[in-house]
């Protein structure tokens, strides 16, 4: 069953890579596209340091890109058309009209309204080797955050995997993506980088110079500060998320409803698309 759903949705799961203004990977995450529309996690559309966003569809193994295409960030931003900020959904919808001259397919999946402990489910996310990969597990629990009702997993995904779809192995059907969880890591990570920044700040607003040798250690000191950060991001991005949490499509305004609106509207993307060589 698990080739199974890999062979039918493979070809409509997608990489995202927000890329910074020097062409760096700020962060990566997965979307997927059903119908005209390309649903992926709402983080992505909160980046202070994204200048464009890449988009990368696989071949029929997940690692050989089939099409790519580069976004300017704003923009992509502004086609955010379900999932605002302030309601409690999960997920953000974009009109997808743009993909329609890559010949890219939709999700070809019924989404299930409810899931019960126990139940074998199925995740094809961003790996990081620039790939799509597929992780199983089961659902181990259920619980209710900031009013939304979350189901738990054993199953272990790097951060890319927000945005990811998540399959009943048993009916092939989508039961909701992978949101962002907070995890002891990222925890510690969120601290290196806050210390770093703080350190780096403080350093900046010393006036006089300490010379060693020749060498001013203020600016050493600095160069420091911003390898600890650049390390440690290297680090988050090859560590796995101990705990991936999905919202349930159950409970809310429901996921199918929010599909059914945004597509019901007609609405045609103004996004313009780059098409980006293999390397």
């Amino acid at each position: 069953m698990y080739k199974e759903i890999w062979n039918k949705v493979l070809f409509s799961i997608c990489r995202i890579d927000l890329k910074g203004e020097l062409g760096y990977t700020v962060n990566t995450y997965t979307a997927f596209k059903i119908k005209e529309l390309l649903v992926t996690s709402l983080d992505v559309f909160n980046s202070d340091k994204a200048k464009d966003v890449e988009i990368t569809f696989f071949e029929d193994e997940g690692f050989i890109p089939k099409t790519k295409i580069r976004i300017n960030y704003q923009d992509f931003v502004n086609e955010l058309q379900a999932g605002p900020k302030d309601n409690k959904w999960g997920f953000g919808i974009i009109i997808a009209s743009f993909l329609n001259e890559y010949k890219i397919n939709p999700v070809n999946a019924m989404f299930d309204e409810s899931v019960s402990v126990g139940t074998e489910i199925a995740v094809i996310g961003a790996g990081v080797h620039n790939n799509l990969i597929m992780q199983r597990g089961v659902v181990t629990g259920k619980y209710v955050k900031n009013g939304i009702l979350k189901i738990q997993n054993d199953i272990e995904v790097p951060s890319s995997f927000v945005g990811a779809p998540v399959f009943n192995v048993q009916t092939g059907s989508i039961i909701g993506t992978v949101s962002a969880n907070l995890s002891e890591a990222e925890s510690a990570f969120k601290q290196i980088q806050d210390i770093s920044n703080s350190n780096i700040l403080r350093l900046k607003a010393v006036t006089e110079s300490l010379i060693v040798d020749d060498i001013d250690m203020v600016q050493v000191l600095q160069v420091n500060q911003q390898q600890i950060k650049h390390f440690s991001s290297i680090l988050l991005k090859y560590l796995n998320v101990k705990e991936s949490v999905v919202t349930e499509i159950k409970g809310l305004a429901t996921f199918t409803e929010a599909i059914d609106f945004v597509a019901h509207e007609n609405v045609v993307s103004n996004i313009k698309t780059h098409l980006v060589k293999n390397d």
